[in-house]
C-alpha cells in the first residue's frame, strides 16, 4: 500500500476553533477522538494506510490515549508496517498494562525470538483468563452473558493454540516441546468442548490439536478433530448464506484445514472446501494447486486437469504476480499426473 496524500484521506474530523481573549480565533486544535473515528472509517473501507496516517495525528494530539495507540497498531499491522505496530503496542501496554490481552498476542507474533514470543503469549493468555473469570461475577441478561462467556472461552482457546503453534514450529526441538504442546492444545480442546456446538465459531482448537496428532502419526486421532473443524466452517457458510453474523474462519485457516484433510484421505471434504476457497480467491496459485491436487486425489481427473492447466496459463501471463511463480513446478506435476490418468 502507498500512504495517500492528506487530501485523499477520509473526510477530516470536525474541529472547533479555540478562542482566546476577546473572541479572537486561533488555529483549531486536533481532536484525537474525531481523528480516531475517521481512522476507523478508513479501516472499514479497507484503507489501512489512510487510517495509520490519521492515527499518527491522533497520538500527536493525545499521546496518553490507549485507544489511539491500539488503533495505530491495528492499522500498521494491516498494511505491513510491523516495526511501527510493535512500537505502538509497547506504548499502549506502558500506558495500560491491564488493557486488551490481544496486544500481548500480537507482540508475540512480532517477536524476534521464540523465547520472547513465549513470554508475550503467556501474558496474553493470563489476560484472556482474567477476562473470562471476570464474567463469572457479571450481571445482565442470561442470553447476553452466555454469549459473552462463549466468546471469552473461544478467545482463550485460540490464545492457547497460538502458544502451542510455537512448540509445533520454532520450538519443536526443545525437550519439553511435545508435552507443552499437548497440554496447551488439550486445554484449548476441553474449553470449546464444554460449549454448545453452535457457540463454537473457531477452528483453531481442533486444527492445532489435529496438527499435533499428525506430527505423531496418530491419523485416527486427527481425523475426527478435523471433521469438527469442518463443521465449524460449514456452519459459518450456512450463516453467511442466511445473512447471519457468524465470522468465517480465515482463508489461511481453511487452506490449512484442507491440507490436513488430504493427509487423512478425506479427499472429497478437502475438495469441497477448496472449491469454496477458489470462489473467494481465484488469483491464488496455492488455492488452485491445492484444488487440482484434491480433485486428482478424489478421482475428479477432468477437474484436476482443468484447474492445473488454467492456473499454469494464468501464472505465465503478464498479470500474474511474480512471487506466485514458485507454484509453476507443482502445477506442472499435477497436470502431468492428470493427463496421464486421463490417458489411462
Amino acid at each position: 500500500f502507498r500512504v495517500p496524500a492528506v487530501h485523499n484521506l477520509a473526510p477530516q474530523p470536525m474541529v472547533k476553533p479555540v478562542k482566546k481573549g476577546k473572541g479572537k480565533a486561533v488555529a483549531p486544535e486536533l481532536d484525537a477522538e474525531a481523528l480516531l473515528a475517521s481512522a476507523r472509517e478508513s479501516l472499514d473501507r479497507l484503507d489501512p494506510s489512510g487510517a495509520a496516517a490519521l492515527c499518527r495525528q491522533a497520538v500527536s494530539a493525545d499521546a496518553s490515549s490507549v485507544l489511539a495507540w491500539d488503533t495505530l497498531a491495528e492499522a500498521c499491522l494491516t498494511c505491513g508496517e510491523a516495526e511501527e505496530a510493535g512500537r505502538a503496542l509497547h506504548r499502549s501496554i506502558e500506558l495500560s498494562p491491564a488493557g486488551a490481552p490481544g496486544r500481548y498476542m500480537y507482540l508475540a507474533q512480532l517477536s524476534d525470538s521464540p523465547a520472547e514470543a513465549v513470554g508475550w503469549f503467556e501474558k496474553g493468555v493470563a489476560g484472556l483468563r482474567a477476562e473470562r473469570e471476570a464474567l463469572q461475577q457479571a450481571s445482565g441478561e442470561r442470553s447476553e452473558l452466555q454469549a459473552a462467556w462463549a466468546e471469552a472461552t473461544c478467545a482463550l482457546a485460540v490464545g492457547l493454540c497460538s502458544a502451542a503453534e510455537l512448540y509445533l514450529t520454532d520450538l519443536c526441538d526443545e525437550p519439553e516441546a511435545e508435552g507443552r504442546c499437548d497440554a496447551l492444545t488439550g486445554e484449548a480442546l476441553q474449553l470449546v468442548s464444554d460449549l454448545p456446538a453452535e457457540a463454537v465459531q473457531v477452528v483453531e482448537p481442533f486444527q492445532t490439536r489435529a496438527s499435533l496428532k499428525l506430527s505423531q502419526e496418530a491419523y485416527d486421532d486427527a481425523e475426527p478433530l478435523l471433521l469438527r473443524a469442518l463443521e465449524v466452517v460449514r456452519r459459518a457458510e450456512e450463516a453467511e448464506e442466511g445473512g447471519g453474523g457468524v465470522e468465517m474462519p480465515s482463508l489461511e485457516l481453511r487452506l490449512a484445514l484442507a491440507k490436513m484433510l488430504l493427509e487423512v484421505d478425506r479427499h472429497g471434504d478437502a475438495l469441497e472446501l477448496l472449491q469454496g476457497a477458489r470462489v473467494e480467491d481465484d488469483d491464488s496459485a496455492e488455492v488452485r494447486y491445492l484444488l487440482a491436487t484434491a480433485a486428482l486425489c478424489a478421482g475428479e481427473v477432468d477437474l484436476a486437469r482443468e484447474e492445473a492447466s488454467g492456473a499454469l496459463e494464468w501464472l505465465q501471463s503478464e498479470w500474474a504476480p511474480a512471487e506466485q511463480a514458485e507454484w509453476l513446478p507443482q502445477l506442472r506435476e499435477v497436470l502431468a499426473e492428470a493427463e496421464g490418468g486421463e490417458a489411462a
